[in-house]
């Protein structure tokens, strides 16, 4: 069957690349057999029987075709073909060149200065601000997660917020503590709603500013505001897991040339604890990847019958029925589909030289794309984080400051890692290991890409 996706890996400190290709489950074992991958110095080629799909990479790095250090196909399933080729040359300029560029971007908060609100806490609804209108609501100036750093820096004088001023960030607020109500319990730098006792929020130095959690808030508007009523986070724009990856580190902690850590915790709705450990690699990880589906591209009905003489109709018809077939999977389960068993016991092959046919020849582009490998813990539940006590001890002795995020968005990262995990397991052909944690990509895609 036709490849249907090509992902390649690179970190930039290395001087091998991890393909991965995928293609359509295929029971036919004569097509399967007929099928060949050849590698040389500028491109990879998927050799159908009846066509090919050829992916130039010359104009990014030359592969080294060399038979003892060269080629390796590390594992080849039904739907799956993963190899590990050495590189002769990396050109960087053309790959800088060739890659997308996403760089942070400002949160949006659907709140203005004419909208006036009341804010409660999303558990009880107890009222924690009065009905007003913020004068002046904007972007915190710096990206944190940590505002004490800006409010009260440690060689400067603290900055004092008017009761009229709203900054806001990455699932917080800070406001001036003049506007809270006599509804809240402020102990030991905490922020408790006097009715539920759920932690809200956090004090900024002494009266300075107070820190409160978006996701513990509930707006109530006034008036006749075009504003709904419901939490919070629901005024904040859309925000990718892409962008909430570059948010969060901005206060990823170094622990060494290499590694940087983030300690992150949320509060489901029903109040269970979750933790998640990210020990991210800061090597610089780019992947170049084809569209998610490259069979959109074929018209291999129309190619044979360009291709072939007239006595070959039967294995046309074959292949027809086949990307027919084929057409009709979907895409977007690329990579859930990935086979961890190899039921082919027939030994794959790498070949590097081109035979001689006349068939049609489908280039397949790629894009580059930067990201970032991750391994990491996830704890949710009480038996996993009392399990875990050892390591969630360690990182807090050892610095790391722990950041609170929304259930929602720690919901959206997991999910993402999740499904990452899949393509690095096959990719770099890691086996779980769950004392060691999990690894995965984030790959930092443009929103017209997702």
């Amino acid at each position: 069957m036709p490849l249907e996706l090509i992902v390649i890996s690179l970190m930039r400190t290395s001087k091998w690349i991890n393909v991965l290709m995928l293609n359509t489950p295929d029971e036919d074992k004569a097509r399967q057999q007929s099928r060949r991958i050849d590698v040389s110095s500028n491109g990879i080629r998927w050799i159908e029987r009846d066509f090919e799909q050829f992916t130039p990479l010359g104009n990014f790095f030359e592969i080294n075709t060399n038979p003892e250090a060269g080629i390796t196909v590390d594992k080849e399933t039904n739907n799956a073909t993963a190899l590990k080729l050495s590189l002769v040359h990396i050109n960087d300029a053309a790959l800088d060149q060739q890659t997308v560029d996403v760089s942070i971007e400002e949160l949006r908060l659907l709140l203005n200065e004419s909208m006036a609100c009341g804010l409660h806490c999303s558990n009880c609804y107890n009222e924690l601000v009065t009905e007003r209108r913020f004068s002046c609501i904007r972007p915190m100036p710096i990206h944190t997660m940590e505002p004490l750093k800006y409010f009260c820096p440690s060689n400067k004088l603290p900055t004092f917020l008017d009761e009229g001023e709203l900054y806001y960030a990455l699932n917080y607020i800070v406001i001036s503590p003049k506007v809270l109500s006599k509804r809240v319990i402020q102990c030991g730098g905490h922020v408790h709603c006097a009715r539920c006792l759920q932690l809200v929020g956090e004090s900024l130095g002494e009266k300075v500013a107070v820190q409160l959690y978006v996701d513990t808030l509930w707006v109530a508007p006034g008036g006749r505001d075009e504003l709904p009523e419901g939490r919070l986070e629901k005024l904040f724009g859309q925000l990718t897991v892409s962008q909430l990856m570059l948010h969060l580190l901005q206060d990823a902690v170094p622990i060494s040339e290499d590694k940087t850590r983030l300690f992150l915790k949320t509060v489901r709705p029903d109040g269970q604890l979750h933790y998640m450990l990210l020990l991210v690699d800061t090597s610089q990880l780019h992947l170049l990847r084809s569209k998610l589906s490259l069979i959109e591209d074929l018209n291999v009905s129309s190619s044979q019958k360009d291709s072939f003489d007239d006595d070959d109709e039967e294995t046309n018809e074959d292949c027809d029925s086949s990307t027919e077939s084929s057409t009709e999977s979907s895409s977007d389960s690329a990579f859930a589909a990935i086979e961890t068993s190899d039921d082919d016991d027939s030994e794959p092959k790498a070949k590097r030289q081109r035979h001689s046919d006349s068939k049609p020849v489908h280039e397949v582009k790629v894009r580059g794309y930067r990201g970032c490998r991750i391994n990491y813990h996830i704890f949710s539940s009480d038996e996993e984080l009392a399990a875990n006590t050892e390591l969630i001890e360690q990182w807090r002795r050892e610095g790391t400051p722990m950041l609170r995020i929304s259930y929602m968005m720690m919901m959206d990262l997991l999910r993402e890692l999740n499904v990452n995990e899949l393509l690095v397991a096959t990719l770099e052909r890691i086996a779980p290991d769950e004392k060691e944690g999990h690894v995965s990509y984030i790959i930092y895609e443009p929103v017209e890409d997702i």
